[in-house]
């Protein structure tokens, strides 16, 4: 985006702004952005809130830019002491949409302008020219106007309403700026008392007026209504003007048009304390509800309940058919857990993603909980009914009780929470009591997520291969490199429990990335050792195809274990291919690069043949759950024998996986499926046993069981 002419009259007014950031990269971008636009200003630049407030204190900067989140002291608390020091300072806050409290509070210590970030360059030069502009005219007023009798054209075209009183309040001027704002001309205006100061005015309005013909200047936020009768908000300064003699002889008001900020602010509070997308109450109001609702109990001797809902398999929802049909879901799940929970007194919240939580207050028994329980397990069986979908799911709640599970509102929650979670390991679509056992193993999960986080820092993992066999020579043609993790306490967990745990907390990233190059650098060292090259397929998480930079982390490692890409295959998942065109442009680059994509546990996911074929798959592995059967059931076989012909008419390899049996081995050959892997020909196996493998199995009258 241009940066829009330069404004010259921010040289001669000799602004001087402070701009206080920690993030070092944003605060030279928007440093850049404002002295290009105010190329007369004088800026001042800190990096925490602690270094902002002793330059304020020795330069007294007419503008203070802050960022809200900073280290030492944050942008809410510089802001307050600055006002301490100033309570006229003008001071701009930047914030992301996460920090509405933060907004709130600023509101709080009179900080009307705000910038969301990202930063964009119209709504900081709108914020940074609200404030020059008032900061210009009241320099030119005080400078050129001297008293009424020579207004000069810089009131007339001030974009800022000015209004002129006599001692009394009476309107004797307006400019044109009044005039668009209010919709009153000077001729309807003028007579007219504006300024309130008897007994029955509101307070706001005596302590003004008690300010004003004290000689002091007054400096506040009032609500008026315009002509039409619309309401809106100005953050007003009120002046004195007094004669030689020190008389008043008239009052100037400067009056800046704040109703948008008022409105958002408005909005702001609404988005504290409600989902956005369901409407519904979030956590922070339903906590506060909860704490009222607790002490009610304790009062009258009553019981409570808390149910922790998530919904079932919502994440394969979302990731399969979009999230415009995900957000669809959870509106038509707040709406049947509307329906279901009738007291008035019941609280429905959305905790966040696809978790509610209710509050049933005011309980007689315990089994009333277990009851509104079963009712909304029983209302979620039912098709839920979208624009352009049907829909089954279910959810899995959890229930606390008050006063046994729990004295307060922190341990009332996570007890319920760690119920649903009880009640999804007993097969979800079903409800769990809150027992004391269940903490039992919610401190081992959380013991085994913080041993997770430093496990590679203590190379507790190990990556074991698993061989890809041609099914008419018996050689191994490829490996598929599979993650162990040894706990030097648990011993050696499978990765059905650390996977998803990984993914759950983000660390699939960082450990992805290290299967990958130790994958590698195993493949080329087996190269260099002599071995018949043969690539070696790594797994990707539809996490780390979140990352904007996966492409170049691939191409690093290549380069770093100097493999060549032919010899790496990217094993994903049919749902990759619907999370979007970023990871299908992806998917492109690494193909292009000259890496193998293959589709793992085909056949079990959303994605249709014609999808497929647009994108760059080298292969496909038949999902073993269509090989176990196969030699008993008809369907296995006929599923198994579409898939085999679909890929060999689109080019593709074709792998069957979980292959146990030599029956199983025969059938599959007898479709044509010509590379195969099990525990048949060999179970996953460390580096230096497959080397002894690649030895010894390398012939042509092999495949060999070798459990």
């Amino acid at each position: 985006m241009e940066v829009p002419e330069e404004v010259p009259e921010a040289k001669s007014v000799g602004l001087s702004i402070l701009y206080v950031e920690d993030d070092g990269v944003s605060r030279e971008i928007v440093s850049e952005m404002i002295r290009r636009k105010f190329p007369g200003v004088d800026l001042i630049l800190a990096g925490n809130g602690q270094e902002g407030l002793e330059l304020f204190a020795r330069h007294s900067p007419d503008i203070v830019l802050t960022d809200v989140r900073m280290p030492i002291m944050d942008g809410i608390s510089m802001s307050r002491e600055i006002k301490k020091l100033n309570i006229d300072a003008r001071i701009i806050i930047t914030t992301a949409n996460s920090d509405i409290g933060q907004i709130m509070e600023a509101m709080d210590i009179g900080i009307s302008q705000y910038v969301l970030k990202p930063i964009e360059q119209h709504r900081l030069f709108e914020a940074l020219g609200r404030c020059t502009d008032s900061i210009r005219l009241e320099h030119r007023v005080r400078d050129q106007l001297g008293f009424i009798r020579k207004l000069s054209r810089t009131v007339e075209q001030s974009p800022v309403s000015i209004m002129i009183t006599d001692p009394s309040g009476r309107i004797e001027y307006v400019n044109p700026g009044f005039t668009r704002l209010t919709g009153f001309t000077l001729e309807e205006a003028a007579g007219k008392s504006v300024l309130k100061s008897g007994g029955k005015a509101p307070k706001v309005y005596r302590e003004l007026w008690e300010t004003i013909i004290g000689g002091g200047e007054w400096k506040g936020e009032l609500r008026h209504r315009k002509k039409s009768g619309e309401p809106y908000w100005t953050s007003t300064s009120i002046s004195p003007l007094i004669d030689e003699k020190g008389n008043i002889t008239n009052f100037i008001a400067f009056q800046e048009d704040i109703t948008e900020q008022k409105l958002a602010g408005k909005a702001i509070r609404r988005m504290a304390y409600y989902d956005s997308l369901t409407g519904l109450p979030n956590r922070l109001l339903f906590n506060e509800l909860m704490h009222q609702a607790l002490a009610q109990a304790r009062r009258r001797n009553r019981f409570m309940a808390v149910l922790f809902l998530d919904l079932d398999r919502f994440k394969v929802i979302n990731d399969t058919l979009g999230h415009v049909i995900g957000d669809q879901l959870l509106q038509a799940a707040a709406k049947r857990l509307r329906e279901s929970c009738r007291r008035e007194r019941d609280i429905i919240a959305r905790r966040g993603g696809d978790e509610f939580i209710i509050l049933l207050p005011e309980l007689d028994d315990t089994e009333e909980a277990v009851s509104v329980a079963q009712k909304l397990i029983d209302a979620f069986c039912r098709v839920i009914s979208l624009p352009e979908n049907e829909l089954f799911i279910t959810t899995s709640i959890g229930i606390s009780i008050f006063p046994q599970d729990g004295q307060d509102v922190e341990t009332l929650i996570k007890n319920a929470d760690m119920a649903m979670y009880r009640a999804k390991e007993g097969g979800r679509n079903r409800y769990h009591l809150y027992t004391p056992s269940i903490d039992e193993n919610a401190l081992e999960r959380l013991e085994l997520e913080n041993s997770l986080r430093a496990a590679l820092d203590r190379n507790e993992f190990l990556i074991y291969y698993q061989p890809k066999v041609n099914i008419k020579t018996g050689q191994i043609v490829s490996l598929e490199a599979l993650a162990r993790w040894r706990h030097p306490e648990f011993g050696l967990v499978p990765p059905s429990q650390f996977i998803p745990l990984a993914e759950e907390t983000g660390l699939i990233v960082p450990f992805g990335e290290w299967v990958l190059r130790t994958a590698c650098a195993q493949n080329k060292a087996w190269q260099e050792a002599g071995y018949t090259p043969m690539s070696v397929s790594v797994n990707f998480s539809p996490r780390q195809f979140q990352q904007l930079n996966l492409a170049e982390m691939v191409e690093k490692v290549l380069e770093e274990t100097q493999l060549e890409p032919r010899w790496l295959e990217i094993e994903i998942t049919e749902n990759i291919m619907l999370r979007g065109e970023d990871a299908i442009a992806t998917l492109r680059i690494l193909s292009d690069l000259g890496v193998q994509i293959s589709i793992d546990d085909f056949g079990t996911g959303y994605s249709t043949f014609s999808y497929i074929k647009k994108l760059p798959i080298h292969s496909v592995k038949i999902d073993r759950s269509f090989v176990s059967d196969i030699d008993s059931n008809a369907n296995d076989e006929a599923i198994a024998s579409a898939m085999i012909s679909m890929a060999q008419s689109l080019s593709m390899n074709v792998v069957a996986e979980g292959v146990e049996t030599r029956e199983q081995m025969r059938r599959l050959d007898s479709l044509n499926c010509p590379e195969m892997q099990g525990h048949l020909f060999s179970r996953p196996l460390p580096a230096e046993e497959l080397s002894r493998l690649l030895d010894s199995m390398n012939q042509p009258d092999r495949p060999k069981n070798t459990d």
